[in-house]
């Protein structure tokens, strides 16, 4: 998936000789020459072109990607095949990302708060004038800390096999550039290093020290985890070949996606915990932003919609709606992630009362079912519309 990565149909590699070096490109320039170092009848990378804008190059055979595309290009006429692995590295790094920036929030918030507030209840100050957070708070960070561990943890293997030959991927650390790729590689690795330590702070008695540390984790671990919210849509918004994501309103939709997701993550870890004294106090508070976050991402796919039709006279948002994807796009991502998640946390903040904790565990995976549905929906129709 990452910078510049292309694979090539088998016809295309035995025309190829059978030994050369990989090549690693910055600013349109080869960093590493050709030679008998690697075998590029499984991968190849090319130059990045000038403006470092995701283009496909025509070749005699077929399409290939150069610059920091996603996925691969491969077939005759231009076909842009995207395997499903990327589609559920896209939802579960994203998910992780938006779960770790909700629960980091409301970590520090708890830390550094000195105010009253309805849906926190009042704790005693802890070391260096902190307050500490509830037994309730910490059981509910620490099963959403470790689902959006495991998250991560499966996109990042989702995203190795992608690659086709995941050992390339230290080329990324040693030859870094100012693209997309290059810093959402880092800011990934950074961000697995923030959410390992929230994740041991939570399950593990630490000192002071710890604490601090962990403080600090969360903070710059949740600026990390909107680079990782956005890059992503960054990256599918410069393939200049799919007219479907060329919308500087997608990284914004990704953006909110991932932190309704998120926020549904959190409803699991509040339903694990309903046992526990106060647990259900996080629902009036989640309902509310994710409420906020769902109209949000409502205008926002409206604004792509406009946008992407404007721009082109193909309509290829219109694939969204009549086509081929429009069964998942209207009943996954519009029936499970808009409609019926909005109807029960509207529900439950006009009537001033909370839902059961079935309900509750019901509306947070149908969240989790529209944010996958919203990728799997635009790579797919993507892949068809640039084919």
């Amino acid at each position: 998936m990452f910078g510049c990565l292309v694979r090539n149909d088998a016809r295309v590699q035995s025309r190829w000789p059978p030994k050369r070096q990989v090549r690693v490109s910055q600013c349109g320039k080869n960093v590493l020459s050709e030679g008998a170092g690697a075998d590029c009848r499984t991968t190849k990378w090319y130059p990045v072109p000038r403006g470092g804008r995701a283009v496909l190059r025509r070749r005699s055979s077929g399409w290939a990607t150069a610059s920091e595309g996603v996925g691969h290009a491969r077939g005759r006429g231009g076909e842009v095949a995207f395997g499903e692995l990327i589609v559920w590295y896209l939802f579960l790094g994203g998910t992780a990302a938006g779960s770790f920036a909700v629960l980091s929030v409301i970590d520090l918030y708890t830390a550094f708060s000195h105010a009253g507030d309805p849906c926190f209840p009042r704790m005693p100050l802890g070391c260096q004038r902190h307050r500490l957070r509830s037994t309730t708070q910490g059981r509910i960070a620490r099963t959403g800390y470790s689902i959006a561990f495991v998250m991560l943890v499966v996109g990042m293997l989702c995203l190795l096999a992608d690659l086709g030959r995941p050992e390339a991927f230290y080329l990324l650390f040693l030859y870094p550039t100012s693209s997309f790729v290059s810093i959402g590689t880092f800011a990934l690795s950074l961000f697995a290093v923030c959410l390992t330590i929230a994740l041991a702070e939570s399950v593990l008695t630490l000192g002071p020290v710890g604490e601090k540390v962990s403080l600090v984790a969360k903070a710059f671990g949740a600026a990390l985890a909107v680079v990782v919210m956005i890059y992503t849509g960054l990256l599918l918004e410069n393939v200049v070949a799919v007219s479907l994501w060329r919308s500087v309103w997608l990284p914004a939709l990704f953006l909110l996606s991932a932190l309704s997701c998120g926020c549904g993550v959190v409803f699991l870890s509040v339903c694990l915990c309903e046992n526990y004294t106060g647990a259900l106090r996080w629902f009036r508070g989640l309902s509310l932003v994710d409420a906020a976050l769902i109209v949000l991402e409502v205008l926002a796919v409206a604004a792509c919609a406009i946008t992407v039709n404007a721009a082109s006279a193909d309509r290829p948002f219109d694939a969204l709606l009549v086509g081929e994807q429009s069964c998942a796009f209207w009943f996954g991502f519009v029936g499970c992630g808009i409609l019926a998640p909005l109807a029960i946390e509207v529900s439950a903040l006009v009537a001033r009362r909370t839902h059961r904790s079935s309900v509750i565990a019901v509306m947070a995976v149908l969240i989790l079912v529209g944010g996958l549905s919203l990728r799997f929906v635009l790579v797919s129709a993507g892949v068809q519309t640039a084919a």
